[in-house]
């Protein structure tokens, strides 16, 4: 895939992550609820990363304990981002299937220590690590803080909306899942050329 076909096609994801936002609010009006189109597009990206690593585990034995760790990384984000669904079996129970699919991951990828560390550094070489590190660091952490009520609030005081801390909150995490899987989709089209 050339260079300017895959900016374009990141341009048009991150435009897509304000058109998700514009439906919720403008069109759906639902206030970026558990099931609001927001969220759904957040999920399904989660489930089209998992899916691309394990791709890549099952076609590439050099990197397929990064890739099994990679895949159920995003698997516990994704559940994570499914607590509504899992709230169904029991509130909070999300808890156990991240730690479930967190230590199966864990294990099959520690079978092999030293080729799991020798993975794990040959990937941070790859051209996509910063993008993906990038992307992390918009959900797990930017997100977090600048999602944060005590800074809506203060910023706009007797107007503060939740609505309004809810977008700017889910809009950037759903920038930061973006991210992520243009890192994902770029590996596997780097390592499909190779």
């Amino acid at each position: 895939m050339s260079l300017l076909l895959r900016i374009i096609l990141f341009v048009v994801a991150v435009a897509a992550a304000v058109l998700c936002l514009h439906v919720d609010v403008n069109l759906l009006k639902n206030g970026l609820s558990e099931t609001s189109f927001t969220e759904v597009v957040q999920e399904s990206i989660l489930f089209i990363i998992v899916v691309i690593h394990l791709v890549r585990a099952r076609k590439d034995s050099a990197m397929r304990q990064c890739n099994v760790l990679i895949a159920g990384f995003f698997l516990a984000m994704l559940i994570r981002e499914l607590d509504a669904v899992f709230d169904l079996v029991r509130h909070g129970s999300w808890v156990w299937f991240a730690l479930v699919a967190s230590i199966v991951t864990i294990a099959y990828a520690l079978r092999k220590p030293s080729q799991v560390a020798q993975q794990l550094i040959a990937y941070a070489r790859q051209p996509s690590y910063g993008v993906m590190v990038a992307g992390l660091l918009t959900i797990l952490i930017f997100s977090r803080l600048f999602g944060m009520s005590i800074l809506w609030q203060s910023i706009l005081q007797e107007g503060y909306a939740r609505i309004v801390k809810n977008m700017v909150e889910e809009g950037v995490e759903l920038f930061g899942y973006i991210l992520c899987l243009g890192a994902s989709v770029n590996l596997l089209s780097a390592r499909a050329s190779s």
